[in-house]
């Protein structure tokens, strides 16, 4: 990673914030204390046809399958504050790239904090090993729930891309620019990755869809269309 300063590094990462919020579980919507059961991340993606919030394949199969058990439990997002989030399903969906997408123009109502990402898949730039990535994500292990209120801490990490194909890339946690114990990544998952190409501008990469064996694996924004569709 070429040198820079702490205020260059925080103006990306300002940049990037608004585009990503905390996903969660919940039994109650009276209050969360003790009622949360997960939490993951999404990303907010504007492709010019739609806007989307981009997630994990496994956090919307998650929540259908604690739901079969749990028939009053609730899946939420944090917009300006939590709101219901229950669609009928996702525009799209892919179990072995692990992303799904869904249209999230019904929530959005008068939100001031919702800035959605710009993307197209047409325009997507190659990604090689060593570019500079910043992730931005909500980890369980920050989450705190009062009787009254949830907050979330967002969490910011640096990382070179390590080897890539057309769908995936796979980054060692090794190399994180700060190191991370593995136990603080859940709650990871969906969370937008961004290229930053040359230090210079800023652009949406993919979303963390798995961490293992000391390997962080990030599915690439192109795998989504224009129009919501994986492929």
């Amino acid at each position: 990673m070429p040198t820079t300063t702490l205020e260059e590094l925080a103006k990306f990462q300002h940049e990037v914030e608004p585009y990503s919020g905390p996903i969660f579980f919940t039994k109650s919507l009276q209050t969360p204390l003790g009622n949360v059961t997960n939490n993951g991340s999404f990303g907010l993606v504007d492709t010019g046809k739609r806007k989307l919030l981009v997630t994990c394949h496994h956090v919307w199969q998650g929540f259908q399958e604690e739901r079969r058990k749990e028939p009053n439990l609730k899946m939420c997002i944090c917009l300006d504050k939590p709101v219901c989030f229950a669609p009928d399903g996702p525009v799209d969906e892919n179990k072995s790239l692990d992303i799904a997408t869904f249209d999230i123009d019904p929530l959005l109502g008068g939100s001031t904090r919702c800035k959605f990402c710009p993307w197209d898949q047409n325009a997507a730039s190659t990604i090689v090993e060593n570019d500079p990535l910043l992730f931005i994500g909500f980890p369980a292990h920050l989450r705190h729930e009062h009787a009254q209120y949830i907050k979330f801490g967002r969490s910011p990490f640096w990382m070179k891309a390590g080897s890539v194909n057309y769908r995936k890339l796979l980054c060692n946690i090794a190399r994180l620019t700060v190191k991370t114990p593995p136990g603080e990544f859940p709650g990871m998952s969906g969370c937008p990755c961004f290229l930053v190409r040359d230090y210079k501008s800023v652009e949406l990469a993919g979303f963390v869809s798995e961490v293992g064996f000391g390997q962080l694996i990030v599915t690439l924004a192109r795998c989504i269309g224009n129009d919501g569709s994986i492929g």
